[in-house]
């Protein structure tokens, strides 16, 4: 026993200095999924060293922005989504910061090779010269569409949310604002005040909705009957996350959330 105490003492302290290390890292980085992906680039400042981002991509559709604005203060951990828009485009989805729930925002991508770079819209976030990122690792290919089994979007849905770069709609009475979905490509849409019948066509992820029959009535003041309908109709591609529905939008039209209605 005398003989090897050096060597529990040697294992104990070592053990010791793993679980410090863990500590000091932060908690994404320590916790965090296997990324499909992670870019890296710079963001210039007017003054300064600028902006150190990594951005992280998961294959369940998770992602992970960590800034470093080299200040000798832990990184920045801004966590929820992204999705692939098409093969050349990708938004990335915050409502998170640091664990806690943040107002969400929105950022468009562009693919380039193996570099990422901020669509016009969401240039002016990151300088004059938008954020461009470089492909660091990818463990399978950096832009595919986050996985999502066999789970369709047939189904009733309460419009909840519109977030895009330009900001977020959030709609007060979700219950007034319904998608149903049924097997066979019909739909009933419910806008407010006003009914219409849709039919919807799914290829993959991809999904697109023709709206016909819609009721005329004036519905009150701060409506967003209209916006509702001309948004669903330029919808390009679904996803279904637990009772949440995704349609996103083209261009830098945004992402409409739903909520499973009960």
């Amino acid at each position: 026993m005398i003989a090897r105490a050096p060597q529990f003492t040697r294992l104990v302290f070592a053990m010791a200095v793993v679980f410090a290390v863990l500590l000091l890292l932060p908690r994404s980085a320590a916790f965090a999924a296997p990324a499909v992906a992670i870019y890296r680039g710079e963001a210039a400042a007017a003054s300064g060293p600028g902006r150190r981002i990594d951005l992280r991509l998961s294959a369940d559709g998770k992602m992970t922005w960590l800034t470093d604005y080299r200040d000798n203060r832990p990184l920045i951990s801004e966590e929820d989504r992204w999705n692939a828009i098409s093969l050349e485009e990708i938004e990335v989805v915050v409502e998170r910061r640091d664990g806690k729930q943040v107002e969400p925002s929105a950022v468009r991508l562009l693919k380039q090779g193996e570099t990422l770079r901020t669509t016009a819209a969401s240039t002016a976030e990151f300088g004059s010269q938008g954020l461009l990122l470089k492909l660091a690792k990818a463990a399978a290919p950096p832009i595919a569409a986050p996985l999502t089994g066999v789970v369709t979007p047939i189904g009733a849905w309460q419009w909840e949310s519109l977030v895009s770069s330009a900001g977020k709609v959030a709609v007060n009475q979700p219950e007034r604002y319904k998608l149903q979905l049924q097997a066979g490509g019909k739909a009933q849409v419910l806008a407010d005040c006003n009914r219409g019948q849709a039919s919807y066509s799914l290829d993959g992820r991809s999904f697109s909705i023709k709206i016909s029959g819609v009721t005329r009535a004036a519905c009150p003041a701060g409506s967003l009957s209209g916006r509702y309908l001309k948004a669903l109709q330029t919808a390009v591609g679904q996803r279904v996350r637990g009772e949440n529905l995704f349609l996103d939008l083209p261009a830098d039209g945004g992402t409409m959330k739903f909520v499973r209605a009960k």
